[in-house]
């Protein structure tokens, strides 16, 4: 059975895409938005926009007679609710969100590498719900996510948005792991990961495994 990907721009789908095709699996893509500015602006306006757009998504994945879906895009499982809308529906589906939460009862401080404010509150909500005594140290790039969109090498993308730095703020605030709270940020992991002695966690392996496993 095919899996729908459904994320923020074609790059991400592609991302979720081929995680999935990695795993043996079939994916079929369904891009939001065409550019990371676009799908920004889609997540900070109309909430009834949001979930027209997404559940109409849905309707083309039920019609296509698909039954599971992965939202790979972490800014937008935080502004639409696709548990309820795939629910209505009768599909099953799998957000980032889900993973979070498992993180947060592995380390009780963390800081977060998001695409932008929506992606970190996101990400915050799942942890500090699963944890309530958890700390986030949330922060949001929408330039990193450009950088990938556009292929720029991994290791001059660090250096061009000043992750070393970040690195250096988390450390010194008492992380005990990175995380990516980007789908698109699997691609500097390695890079970032050179950089620093905390796990550099990225959830889309976890994620994989929630969605193959039915």
């Amino acid at each position: 059975m095919d899996i729908a990907v459904i994320a923020g721009t074609p790059v991400d789908t592609r991302m979720g895409v081929e995680l999935i095709k990695s795993k043996g699996a079939e994916a079929i893509g369904f891009p939001v938005s065409r550019t990371p500015e676009e799908q920004t602006a889609f997540q900070v306006g109309s909430l009834t926009a949001r979930e027209a757009a997404v559940g109409g998504i849905f309707d083309e994945i039920q019609a296509r007679g698909l039954e599971r879906a992965l939202v790979y895009c972490n800014s937008l499982s935080a502004t639409v609710d696709a548990h309820a809308l795939a629910g209505e529906r009768g599909l099953r589906v799998w957000t980032p969100m889900d993973v979070y939460g498992e993180i947060a009862l592995q380390y009780r401080r963390v800081g977060v590498l998001a695409a932008n404010c929506q992606g970190v509150a996101g990400v915050e909500r799942a942890m500090i719900n699963a944890c309530p005594g958890g700390l986030v140290l949330g922060t949001a790039n929408l330039a990193l996510v450009q950088g990938v969109e556009t292929g720029t090498p991994p290791e001059e993308l660090v250096e061009k948005c000043g992750l070393d730095h970040l690195l250096r703020f988390f450390e010194q605030n008492g992380a005990e792991a990175v995380v990516l709270g980007c789908t698109h940020f699997p691609y500097v992991k390695e890079a970032l990961q050179r950089r620093t002695g905390l796990p550099v966690l990225d959830p889309a392996e976890r994620l994989a495994e929630l969605v193959l496993a039915v």
